[in-house]
């Protein structure tokens, strides 16, 4: 009897172990689907989080812009598309297919301030939660970006002029992959002066001098001590006795010109090159502050603002040397390279195809059949290194004395009877457009000039002391027009992510909380 009752409770025993056997592989499975269905999860929606903050991003910077210079250098246009972009960078996952995914947006390519919210979705193949019943998950995260007037920097006392920046487009989207050049001169401007565009970035006394002083003050200059004048500024930079200074955009900012200091100013400033250290190429103490000066084409009207004349209230259209600059923004930069007009490679060269430069009949074609490259002559007969860029004066003769006879050129959409020859500027060729204009046997002279630009294009012809800057832009922020209330903390991208359930996040921007 005995026996049988430890037999029937051995049975059962046995029976409990396969029970319990099976509560711990149930949650043992429930485990590696934490670990690794749930895990992957968090994992695709921590890059999914990165997507959509970079993608709202992007689409705030091209809502900055009017959609005529919203061009990406791949050729994109718009947010949708600058969105997306930047989603399916961040995310291999990021479904950007969907023609939709900014679901709210406001002011965008038309106002100085508004916001944009994306939503981005992917889906993440489920591996052992298909035990459940589930064998796909799907992951969605929306961000918000807002943008706004310009807010405050601590900035080099060099100043940019938004119209004469060669090219750097500060009125494009910009590539931040690519170089830049400026020539900062005493001739950068009308009129003699010689500023070389340093500021004063004084604020003790606005009637007289400095950052935001009154319209007309008599901007009278600092010395060079410790703590005031150009290479003091430049030499502490970014100096804590100057701080962040602001923008009044869209109301004017006028900031006094200051006269000397130009070499002690410019060889401090080569202590702010981009170091290019291997460890941290991107490392924040290389960028460094422009303020950009308001340059409108004509006048503007005086509720608007602009550079102003010298100890006068009288605006200055550009490229009028000014009393008092008009600051609308600041471009973040990277200084690459200091030259002066004088370095080697700076200068490039040039030259011209002198009045002996006669050709043989073998060269031109009949009627647009063939024709001179010039970029050959210009090597074989010009003195040109290699194929010119740059070809100007071109006109063609033949004969001498009382038989020269000077050939007509067409007009690029036009082409009449008083006309000779065709001239494709993009190829650098031309062609003949009437047989009766090419006898047979006689030679030509063709004369034109070439100009090979150097690093920083073509220097100033009119100053020997011009500077060059090479630069790589990080961020622009240039004034729009009828910018609006935004956030002074949106800050020189004028673009920034916001949470709209966190009060004062969206600064001044009304984004609506759903």
């Amino acid at each position: 009897m005995r026996e049988l009752i430890r037999r029937r409770l051995h049975q059962q025993e046995q029976g409990a172990t396969l029970v319990i056997v099976a509560l711990c592989l149930i949650a043992l499975v429930g485990m590696v689907v934490l670990v690794v269905d749930v895990g992957g999860l968090l994992l695709n929606r921590r890059e999914m989080v990165n997507a959509s903050d970079a993608a709202a991003l992007s689409a705030a910077k091209s809502c900055v812009l009017p959609t005529s210079k919203d061009t990406y250098p791949d050729g994109l246009i718009g947010a949708e598309q600058a969105a997306d972009a930047l989603a399916g960078d961040n995310s291999n996952g990021a479904n950007v297919t969907n023609p939709n995914n900014i679901i709210r947006t406001s002011g965008c390519d038309t106002a100085a301030s508004g916001y944009v919210t994306v939503e981005y979705g992917a889906n993440q193949q489920l591996f052992f939660a298909g035990i459940f019943g589930r064998g796909q998950g799907h992951v969605t995260t929306d961000a918000t970006a807002v943008w706004g007037p310009p807010g405050s920097a601590n900035p080099l006392p060099i100043v940019l002029y938004q119209n004469s920046f060669n090219n750097c487009k500060l009125n494009e989207k910009i590539d931040p992959t690519k170089t830049c050049y400026v020539w900062e001169d005493n001739n950068n401007v009308a009129g003699s002066q010689s500023a070389f565009g340093l500021l004063d970035l004084r604020r003790d006394n606005p009637s007289k001098y400095g950052w935001d002083s009154n319209a007309g003050a008599g901007c009278s200059a600092p010395g060079n001590s410790s703590k005031d004048g150009p290479q003091a500024w430049i030499h502490n930079y970014p100096s804590t006795d100057i701080g962040d200074l602001p923008v009044n955009y869209p109301a004017a900012t006028y900031v006094c010109r200051i006269a000397g200091f130009q070499q002690s100013t410019w060889s401090e400033l080569d202590r702010l090159k981009d170091d290019d250290d291997s460890v941290d190429h991107n490392d924040a103490e290389d960028i460094v502050y422009f303020p950009i000066n308001r340059c409108e084409e004509t006048v503007p009207n005086a509720n608007v603002g602009g550079q102003l004349r010298p100890n006068s209230v009288l605006e200055a259209a550009c490229p009028e040397t000014p009393g008092q600059y008009d600051i609308i923004g600041f471009a973040a930069m990277k200084i690459e390279e200091i030259y002066r007009k004088g370095d080697a490679g700076v200068s490039g060269a040039s030259g011209a195809c002198p009045n002996n430069a006669t050709l043989g009949t073998a060269g031109p074609g009949l009627y647009g059949q063939g024709g001179w490259n010039l970029d050959s002559i210009a090597i074989a007969k010009c003195g040109a290194p290699s194929a010119p860029p740059t070809i100007t004066g071109l006109s063609i003769t033949s004969g001498n004395g009382r038989r020269m006879i000077t050939y007509n050129q067409c007009t690029p959409t036009t082409t009449t009877a008083t006309c000779d020859y065709v001239w494709d500027v993009s190829t650098h060729t031309l062609s003949w457009f009437k047989a009766s204009t090419r006898p047979g046997a006689d030679t030509y002279n063709v004369h034109f000039s070439w100009t090979m630009p150097g690093v920083c294009g073509i220097p100033p012809s009119n100053s020997a002391s011009g500077h060059c800057l090479v630069l790589l832009p990080v961020e622009v922020q240039l004034g729009g027009s009828n910018p609006g209330a935004g956030s002074p903390d949106s800050n020189l991208r004028a673009t920034k992510l916001c949470e709209p359930a966190i009060a004062g996040s969206c600064g001044a921007v009304p984004v609506p909380n759903p």
